[in-house]
């Protein structure tokens, strides 16, 4: 039987370091310590803010890497927040999201409608469209109608007459659809109806 190599004696040791899967790096402090799991292993930036700060993070305290980069446990890099900062700081970053208690401006409706509307719902995430709204009659559908004239058409082509995205012409036609003025011939080709 062939001798048991555990820690610095082991080929594979990597000098108690390790690389979590969420991106962060583990280091070894053994199973005896505060921070550790059960395995031994403590987040490295959390054990080097402790270190900076002097004392062990209290509860609810999280450790924000300033450039992003979870492997950068610089000091510099580090600081020390509330869960409610450190979320508020991740939005700026995240999916377009408002920063809790940040500003709220009024913007037009996507559609052409006209409308305005403050541009976070209250959950802040961003919108482009009213809410529930289906105006009857917008610019927008006017143009849509117009270009539809000419017969059937691509959605491509009906922005271009129209003068409009092509993601406004595909709300458009949605919802001039449920409207019964224009129908679906076949994929991304559409005529007006009757």
């Amino acid at each position: 039987m062939g001798e048991t190599h555990c820690g610095a004696r082991n080929p594979n040791w990597k000098g108690g370091r390790s690389l979590a899967s969420n991106g962060y790096v583990l280091i070894r402090v053994g199973v005896g310590h505060p921070a550790a799991d059960v395995r031994g292993y403590a987040y490295e930036h959390r054990l080097v803010a402790e270190q900076v700060l002097g004392r062990p993070l209290l509860e609810g305290e999280q450790v924000h890497h300033k450039d992003g980069d979870k492997q950068n446990n610089a000091p510099a890099n580090l600081e020390v927040l509330t869960q409610h900062e450190h979320r508020a700081e991740h939005r700026k970053h995240e999916r377009g999201l408002r920063v809790p208690g940040g500003p709220n401006p009024l913007v037009q409706c996507a559609c052409g409608c006209g409308s305005t509307f403050p541009k976070y719902d209250g959950c802040n995430r961003p919108r482009r469209y009213v809410s529930g709204h289906n105006p009857s009659d917008s610019p927008v559908q006017r143009k849509v109608l117009a270009a539809l004239d000419a017969g059937v058409m691509r959605v491509a082509l009906v922005a271009e007459h129209a003068g409009i995205t092509v993601r406004a012409v595909k709300a458009t036609l949605s919802r001039l659809a449920k409207l019964n003025k224009v129908r679906r011939v076949r994929h991304g080709e559409w005529v007006r109806h009757g």
